[in-house]
């Protein structure tokens, strides 16, 4: 599968880039692809500037969305004063409506 970036806003403050893999519910009967999707979903997040679905790992059917497990990068924007920057991203992405689970968060400066 080829990946899709969206660009949702113009950086304004500092920014992170990481990977993760996500659990995400996607709403049924939306238009674009499944990948547009996961965009839309990561995208409504204030803190999400870019995200690009690496991979799809897996999709479950349910009564109202789809639950899908995707790998994704985001350009995430946090406080530069934060400690942890993967836990702060995991935190900020977890946080959106539609995410079900966040795992193997790295940053661009994680060793």
């Amino acid at each position: 599968m080829t990946a899709r970036t969206t660009t949702a806003r113009t950086q304004t403050e500092p920014t992170i880039d990481a990977t993760a893999d996500l659990e995400v519910h996607v709403p049924r009967g939306g238009d674009g692809t499944l990948r547009d999707g996961i965009a839309a979903v990561l995208g409504r997040s204030a803190a999400v500037d870019r995200t690009e679905v690496v991979d799809i790992s897996g999709v479950t059917p349910t009564l109202n969305d789809l639950r899908v497990d995707a790998s994704v990068r985001l350009r995430v924007r946090l406080d530069e004063a934060v400690e942890d920057e993967r836990a702060a991203v995991r935190e900020t992405v977890a946080d959106q409506f539609g995410v079900r689970a966040v795992s193997a968060v790295e940053t661009d400066r994680s060793a």
